[in-house]
């Protein structure tokens, strides 16, 4: 038996403890990296693109300056991103990138084979965080292995013909599974609770296991499922569009089984129209015709439209926490009563807006800009009141935290920019160009008068007086009578 001086056993004892701290501290970090919250988990924050962040205080306020530009490390573009734990990740065409959103340098990336981009989702299986994005198909000299098996020779042709959804433990990361969709896949990643939803170029919406990669069920809809897919009331909601005939089909399925609850195809002649979002009892989409319409979640029957002044992008969807905020093309954003579709006010951006969508942010509708300038409108009076400088290349697809904003950025540095709340800067308030203000109107029609009197009355009465009433006189007009009046 060892017997240890008072003094040994003090510092035996103070290592003890400091280890033990150490040991508790490493412990409870890692558990806060499983357990801390995704603050934007997908396109548009949510399954049912609420276009809000579920994390108080619901994103930051203006004014804004820019913390960090990132081009697309592979020089071509970048998709939009999903946030948790402090970094952002977001799929380019040779890679996976997680990017540390305090300084937007790389964290960690996984190579990625090619395909289209579309954005990743978040999930969550046992409290881990699970990214789940989409690959392929690959070129045809690029062949698909799976890191922990080399796949059959039957598996790599059925790879090779479509998309691949693929599924990181975002801890490490390590690939968790991989399915073959056998088409490609567009629509990106749309996750509720613990099943993901994807459509595909042939119509099909798959719903698969985030755990095990299993696929649940598949439901055809027809035409291209190329556009994210939303979730809400038992349903998945479907905008699938048939170019060759253009026509476009709005489906409600069950999210349980894939049944077709209904289906609505507008007559419309054009593919134009917007992603779904979900409301309360219905979705909200717009459409080729210039409505933005909500259809009810059993039926499908429309509920209310409204009018906006130009087509909407399939790229771009409504806002639907609370209120609904969409952006048409034109560069016209609204926001109408999610009850009946009244207009409560619009602003008029005259510049296009074709890769955002509006996103709430504290008090302000965020939305990205195709002159390259990200705009904050107030929520309450629907007045400008913060922009960036324009820059070239469009502000895309946004994605919120508490204090960071994250865009696509397009352009000759195509790739992200991330916004922080800016102590220094000021704010602004202007009206649309649409908006009346009838001070500066009044002005400006009194001015037009006088200029109009001196160009016109001044001459003919300096010219009258000259020639001594040469001019014939002035038309008093009708007379007015009692039965007139």
């Amino acid at each position: 038996m060892v017997l240890l001086s008072p003094r040994s056993t003090r510092k035996l004892s103070s290592v003890s403890s400091a280890a033990f701290l150490f040991l508790l501290a490493s412990v409870t970090s890692a558990q806060a990296q499983v357990d801390g919250p995704i603050e934007w988990s997908q396109f548009q924050g949510g399954s049912g693109h609420t276009g809000q962040t579920p994390v108080e205080p619901g994103g930051p306020p203006p004014p804004y300056r820019v913390r960090w530009v990132l081009p697309a490390p592979d020089g071509t573009s970048l998709s939009g991103a999903v946030i948790s734990g402090g970094i952002a990740v977001t799929v380019g065409r040779e890679g996976v990138y997680a990017v540390e959103l305090a300084s937007g340098e790389i964290a960690w990336e996984v190579a990625r084979p090619g395909g289209p981009l579309s954005l990743p989702g978040l999930g969550r299986v046992d409290g881990a965080r699970v990214l789940l994005y989409l690959e392929g198909p690959p070129k045809a000299q690029e062949r698909l292995a799976s890191p922990t098996a080399s796949p059959s020779p039957e598996e790599d042709v059925e790879a090779a013909r479509g998309s691949l959804l693929v599924a990181l433990d975002l801890e490490g990361p390590s690939e968790r599974w991989r399915l073959a969709l056998g088409e490609t896949a567009r629509s990106g990643v749309t996750i509720d609770g613990d099943v993901a939803y994807v459509g595909d170029q042939a119509g099909i919406v798959h719903a698969v296991s985030i755990d095990d990669g299993s696929e649940l069920w598949t439901s055809d809809v027809g035409g291209r499922a190329d556009i994210p897919l939303a979730v809400g009331d038992g349903h998945v909601y479907v905008v699938s569009r048939d170019v060759d005939e253009g026509r476009v089909l709005i489906t409600g399925l069950s999210s349980e089984d894939g049944e077709r609850a209904w289906g609505v195809s507008p007559q419309i002649g054009s593919t134009a129209v917007s992603a779904p979002a979900v409301v309360d009892g219905g979705v909200i989409v717009g459409t080729a015709d210039r409505l933005v319409q909500l259809l009810d979640a059993d039926d499908g029957e429309q509920r209310w439209s409204a009018l906006a002044l130009s087509l909407f992008s399939p790229i771009s969807s409504p806002s639907s926490g609370g209120d609904v905020f969409i952006a048409d093309i034109g560069g016209g954003l609204y926001r109408l009563d999610a009850s009946d579709g009244s207009r409560r006010w619009g602003f008029q951006f005259n510049e296009l807006i074709l890769r955002s969508s509006p996103v709430v942010s504290s008090r302000v509708v965020l939305v990205g800009l195709n002159d390259g300038r990200l705009v904050a409108v107030s929520t309450e009076t629907g007045r400008l009141v913060w922009e960036s400088e324009a820059t070239q290349g469009l502000v895309g697809t946004i994605a919120l935290t508490r204090d960071t904003i994250v865009a696509v950025k397009g352009g000759p540095e195509a790739g992200l920019i991330a916004f922080e709340p800016d102590p220094d800067g000021t704010l602004i308030d202007v009206p649309s160009p649409t908006e009346l203000a009838l001070g500066t109107t009044l002005a400006r029609v009194g001015l037009a008068a006088a200029a109009v009197f001196a160009a016109v009355f001044i001459p003919a009465l300096l010219a009258r007086r000259r020639f001594g009433g040469a001019l014939p006189p002035a038309d008093d007009g009708p007379e007015v009578t009692e039965e007139d009046e």
